[in-house]
């Protein structure tokens, strides 16, 4: 279940705040909408969903984003809209970015909207949908009083009437809508198991049957939510986490190659520099510069 998100906000100036700072966040309780502020922030998020919609607004620099599994290029004024149980990722790059993630508490606003569920366009740049996304930011400063509370929801319906009106672009049925998240459930828990798993030596044949799948459904299944196959993901997983050790450890190549599921140095050095542009020694020393 998706737990209760009150209205936060972060360091709304932000005059002083350090480069590497990213956001301190306020919970004020029986509000649920959520607002963070994120500065200068690469999150390296892999494919994830949720059932809260989420807003990604831009105030400033340019970043490179994922939504529905396609990048967009954003800039200052750009919404990015998640919609409740879509794939998508953070912010993949970032040139000196500002923006607000705005969560909805799906027992407040959802997708689904009486036996339909509306999707709306990805990318939104409007400005009177700029507009009411900076009247409910203002509201966030300090402890909010019932009356501000209620002058959030009110903004926050009167941004979707207009998305509505505006930048719907899809419409399912409830059955349908129902059937689309049981599958991301499922996808959702093979995430999660490579989480786990990806330094063992993993098969398609073992996957599938773990997860009571053909392997050539297994295969499909997967490639067609993650738009790469099974090898190609546990690789790029791989090497995101050898990163990590190449940024914090004194571990040889050869010992983080095997820690993270590479048998063969080579292999992995060759893997590794397809997938990052440099080789690990480039990498690690990139880190100590």
């Amino acid at each position: 279940m998706i737990a209760q998100y009150c209205l936060i906000l972060s360091n709304i100036k932000g005059e002083h705040m350090p480069v590497n700072y990213e956001y301190e966040p306020l919970f004020l309780k029986n509000n649920p909408i959520n607002i963070s502020k994120f500065v200068r922030h690469n999150s390296n998020g892999r494919i994830h969903w949720h059932e809260a919609i989420e807003l990604l607004y831009f105030t400033r620099g340019k970043a490179v984003t994922a939504c529905n599994l396609q990048e967009y290029n954003v800039s200052k004024g750009t919404i990015v809209l998640v919609n409740g149980n879509e794939l998508h990722t953070g912010i993949i790059t970032q040139q000196d970015s500002e923006y607000y993630c705005i969560q909805l508490d799906p027992n407040f606003f959802h997708n689904l909207i009486g036996c339909e569920y509306i999707l709306f366009q990805n990318i939104i740049q409007d400005a009177d949908c700029t507009k009411l996304l900076d009247k409910l930011i203002d509201l966030g400063v300090g402890k909010l009083p019932a009356k501000s509370i209620l002058e959030s929801k009110k903004l926050a319906y009167e941004f979707f009437v207009l998305l509505l009106d505006r930048y719907s672009k899809d419409v399912l049925d409830e059955n349908l809508y129902k059937k689309q998240f049981k599958k991301l459930d499922t996808f959702n828990h093979i995430i999660h198991y490579f989480d786990k798993h990806y330094m063992e030596d993993l098969t398609i044949l073992d996957l599938a049957k773990n997860f009571n799948m053909s392997t050539s459904y297994f295969s499909h299944f997967f490639k067609q939510y993650a738009q790469k196959s099974v090898i190609e993901y546990i690789n790029e997983l791989r090497v995101l986490r050898a990163k990590t050790f190449l940024e914090k450890e004194e571990a040889s190549i050869s010992e983080i190659a095997t820690r993270v599921g590479f048998s063969d140095i080579n292999y992995f050095s060759r893997k590794f520099k397809a997938i990052s542009g440099i080789t690990p020694t480039e990498y690690r020393n990139n880190c100590k510069k």
